[in-house]
């Protein structure tokens, strides 16, 4: 019963995962950039040769004034490209009301709102009307209008294109209906050779990668400006159904045949922007650009300059301005790299990743993570077969519809089963625990053992210490000597300059400053040595030049009695390592005392230690050498040994190098090493730096 109502329990969790993801615009958005990382990977080996954009930019702005230009610039820019012979023209530009520059609406307009009657004596009849230049050059060559719908503004009866659309039932059809169309004057559009919709509205994330080829008006299909631009030569159009495997509608266009989805939607495939042909408008009216690059191609005409026109986001995160999206419709159209997206793969995908999450989650429930591991690559790795073999054929299978559910459902799953898997393995070690008592007693009584060896390995190191506190007591005299010789003058001459009447306010205040200073220092010393033998402190880090500076301080007056010269060199760096400073200390000064006895035993000549600190990255050092004439080699490898000395019996109990192996190696993970050169000895101590001691600790557990 348990199992049958996991089982419908998962069953319900699952649909209404799939519910969410199937009404979340996040899916849409994820498989759009699926669409993209496509596009990108296998990109149209085309390149676009068929187009010329012709730019009003900025450049021709600055030349021939602001926008929009008088129309008899644009009807010389109109005769410029028809003396070249193109293929057919396109303008992505709107003349919905008469030219104000004209002379005749100049003379119009001063008459009605001023009363004064003007004239342009020696004007060329010709030349006095600009809107009929404009519409006489249009006739000079395939010229395409455009068209678009504008909810602010009244629309009006616009002429139908002269393109013949044959177009059987299509159950499926969802054309996009536009109203409120806004066209250019009739004397225009009349002799025109078609009209095209510049309508181009990009995706839920604001890039543009489709665009709707036709459009209806009223109960008339109107194709977008670039397929207006080919059908200006082969003004048929036919629209057929096609079978939901490949799209919602076939549209044959001059001979070439691509599927559409059932909004009539292509996918564009914009070819890199410093392929297309593209001239400005000043260079073509200042005769700079040779005419005959434009011979047999569409030439689009368009405001390239910014504010002027709509700009899109494309799929590579590039802006263009619309006019290059109309002429990227007639490349992909002679390419044949025009792409659809059919609707039925959205819910086939979405219900085919359904199925497959619970084939898996049948084979997690049954503890086969192997196998739903080797299902889940052989789907991932099939869907991706399939849709480069329809992508191929110029077909998006909606390949994010199939995979991000799916891969988020077995992240999920996987989560899932781990939190069950652990509770199960739990239970298990609880069930282990509870049977297995006589261990534990053993195991209590082997830590107990443990912790003795603990406790004496510590006691061990306190009588170390204790060891030391002899000659600690003996630094510490050396240090109050001069101080104490110094308090002695202070007070005789304090009872001579009373005698001698000398003692006035500046004489007590010069003594007192004296003698608290040489007090301050023997307080100093007093609490450097309970520094040193209190009980040891808890780990940290500390720099690794302060105990070395520390204890020479310490053994300060010793070195200076036997007149051993200490010549010390700190790392300028600091040196961070992890451990106790006190314990650390005690390593240092055994070392130290060491030498110290090494130098009297063997009465060098020019007594001397030699401490250098350094480190990298990793690690810090210590070398302490000495020219004590060095250790026998018989017995140098023997001295970290516990209770082994080359002392005299009674001067040295064997204790204090075999304590300092111990903790620079087993409390404070580094080594230390002896040998004998120069006369004498170096010990050579290395220690991991605190981020480097972190890193290891870490990977213990």
């Amino acid at each position: 019963m348990k199992s049958v109502f996991l089982a419908v329990g998962s069953m319900i969790l699952t649909i209404c995962f799939y519910l969410f993801w199937w009404q979340s615009p996040l899916l849409s958005q994820l498989d759009y950039k699926s669409y993209d990382l496509l596009t990108h990977t296998f990109p149209s080996y085309h390149t676009p040769g068929s187009t010329v954009v012709v730019e009003i930019d900025d450049k021709s702005l600055k030349a021939f004034g602001q926008w929009p230009w008088p129309r008899m610039i644009t009807a010389e820019l109109v005769n410029s490209i028809a003396d070249a012979n193109p293929s057919a023209v396109a303008l992505d530009i709107v003349f919905s009301e008469k030219d104000r520059s004209s002379p005749v609406t100049l003379r119009t307009f001063y008459r009605d709102f001023f009363d004064i009657n003007i004239s342009l004596e020696g004007l060329p009849k010709e030349l006095d009307d600009n809107d009929r230049i404009l519409s006489e050059a249009i006739t000079r060559t395939k010229t395409v209008l455009p068209v678009f719908s504008d909810i602010s503004v009244q629309g009006k009866e616009c002429v139908l294109p002269s393109t013949v659309i044959q177009k059987d039932e299509i159950p499926t059809e969802q054309f996009q209906n536009i109203g409120n169309v806004v066209c250019s004057l009739p004397m225009y559009q009349q002799r025109a050779k078609g009209i095209g919709h510049i309508h181009a509205v990009a995706d839920s994330d604001g890039t543009l990668r489709r665009l709707s080829l036709l459009m209806r008006h009223n109960n008339t299909l109107i194709p977008t400006l670039g397929i207006a631009a080919v059908t200006s030569i082969e003004p048929t159009i036919r629209i057929y159904p096609l079978s939901a495997l490949m799209g919602d509608m076939e549209l044959t266009v001059a001979g070439s045949r691509f599927a559409l989805d059932q909004h009539s939607n292509a996918l564009l495939e914009f070819y890199p922007f410093e392929q297309y042909e593209r001239v400005s408008a000043y260079d073509l009216l200042t005769h700079t650009y040779d005419p005959k690059r434009l011979q047999g191609k569409f030439v689009f005409v368009g405001a390239t300059a910014f504010g002027l026109d709509t700009w899109h986001t494309i799929s590579d995160g590039s802006v263009r301005p619309g006019v290059f999206t109309h002429a990227t419709v007639v490349e992909n159209l002679i390419n044949g790299d025009l792409k659809v997206q059919p609707s039925f793969y959205r819910p086939l995908n979405i219900v085919s990743s359904f199925v497959i999450a619970l084939v898996m989650l049948i084979l997690m429930i049954r503890k086969r993570y192997l196998s739903v591991l080797f299902f889940s690559i052989m789907v991932v790795s099939v869907a991706m077969l399939i849709t480069y073999l329809a992508w191929q054929q110029h077909i998006y299978l909606s390949l994010g519809y199939l995979i991000i559910p799916l891969l988020s459902y077995l992240f999920i799953l996987s989560l899932l089963m781990f939190v069950i898997d652990y509770r199960d393995k739990k239970r298990f070690i609880d069930e282990i625990q509870r049977t297995s008592e006589q261990k534990s007693r053993l195991k209590s009584a082997l830590d107990r053992s443990e912790n003795e060896i603990e406790y004496q390995k510590a006691m061990l190191f306190q009588q170390s210490k204790l060891a030391a506190m002899g000659e600690m007591i003996d630094n510490i005299a050396h240090q109050w000597r001069q101080p104490l010789n110094m308090l002695s003058v202070i007070v005789q001459d304090t009872q001579y300059a009373y005698g001698s009447g000398k003692v006035d306010k500046n004489y007590i205040d010069t003594m007192t400053s004296e003698s608290m200073e040489q007090i301050v220092f023997m307080s100093q010393t007093i609490e450097d040595f309970r520094n040193f033998i209190k009980p040891d402190q808890k780990n940290a880090s500390f720099d690794l030049n302060q105990p070395v500076a520390e204890s020479l301080e310490l053994l300060a007056g010793m070195f200076e009695s036997q007149r051993i010269i200490i010549d010390v060199q700190y790392c300028d760096n600091p040196l961070d390592i992890f451990g106790s400073a006190s314990e650390f200390k005690q390593v240092m000064i055994n070392l130290l005392h060491n030498a110290r006895d090494a130098l009297i035993e063997n009465q060098s000549p020019n007594p001397t230690i030699t401490l250098r600190v350094f480190g990298d990255d990793t690690y810090g050092a210590i070398t302490l050498q000495d020219n004590g004439g060095g250790i026998h080699p018989d017995v140098i490898e023997r001295i970290f040994e516990p209770y082994f000395t080359t002392k005299e019996e009674g001067k040295g109990s064997g204790i204090g190098l075999y304590m300092s192996y111990a903790i620079i190696r087993t409390k404070m993970g580094g080594s230390i090493g002896v040998e004998n050169v120069d006369n004498g000895t170096m010990f050579t101590l290395t220690l991991p730096l605190w981020r480097d001691f972190e890193e290891k600790d870490s990977k213990k557990f």
